[in-house]
């Protein structure tokens, strides 16, 4: 398949880039997580939005965590999100927050859904087991950079677009003005306890579906829920094209 689906792709990206643009804004996120995109799932608006929606997967299987409840309303935050202030930083290490990385493949077949929207799953053509790995390495990359406060690094794996769109964002406040990627991603970041982190940088790898310069990693997160980060490729270097990976089924 090459260009059928075109247009859900669109709207699948546009929703997930809109989305986590709505809670930086202040948007509270029961509200956001609630838009659905075209190409099946409910867009993911930032990390912490993700956390949650694998709350929710895992209280229904119960296959991993441990206090779902607690954790869902930590990471939703019951409000709406509001900049950090110079210091809130919790000073996390990689360790604390990171879960390792894995690359089962398989690929996208494992992921349709009979009867249901495989746009995503069907889009272009799938990626070698090399291509795969790299593309994982930088979506589990950018989770652990978030994770672990490291703005400038995880502002390395954003295409441009998408720093762009910060900085825009950033701009409506004299506070952030020509600041830069960073300190932008840091203040409209929650800061959330190291064992919700762990749940967002889980990241199993099963395919990479690519056209042109457009991607898509699908991966399992915590609770095996299915996800689908977009991503762009930029001199040969495949980069995250959101905030956050957006469910699929």
């Amino acid at each position: 398949m090459t260009r059928v689906g075109t247009g859900p792709i669109a709207a699948f990206i546009a929703a997930v880039l809109v989305g986590a643009l709505f809670v930086a804004c202040g948007g509270s996120s029961s509200d956001s997580s609630s838009t659905t995109s075209e190409a099946g799932g409910s867009a993911a608006p930032d990390s912490t939005a993700q956390s949650g929606s694998q709350g929710n997967s895992s209280k229904r299987s119960s296959t991993k965590g441990g206090d779902q409840s607690r954790s869902d309303n930590q990471a939703q935050g019951g409000g709406e999100s509001q900049p950090q202030r110079e210091g809130d930083s919790s000073g996390k290490s990689v360790k604390e927050v990171e879960t390792p990385l894995k690359v089962s493949g398989g690929g996208s077949a494992q992921f349709r859904t009979k009867g249901g929207d495989n746009s995503v799953q069907e889009f272009g053509d799938e990626s070698d087991e090399s291509e795969l790995r790299g593309a994982a390495e930088v979506v589990h990359g950018f989770y652990v950079s978030r994770a672990a406060e490291e703005w400038d690094k995880a502002c390395s794996y954003l295409a441009k677009s998408n720093i762009e769109q910060l900085e825009q964002l950033g701009s409506r406040s004299p506070q952030f003005k020509d600041a830069g990627c960073a300190p932008i991603l840091k203040a409209f970041t929650r800061s959330v306890p190291a064992s919700i982190n762990r749940e967002i940088t889980t990241v199993d790898a099963g395919s990479l579906r690519h056209e042109g310069e457009q991607g898509f990693l699908i991966y399992y997160g915590a609770g095996h829920v299915t996800y689908a980060m977009p991503l762009r490729d930029e001199g040969g270097s495949w980069k995250v094209a959101a905030l956050s990976g957006t469910t699929l089924g």
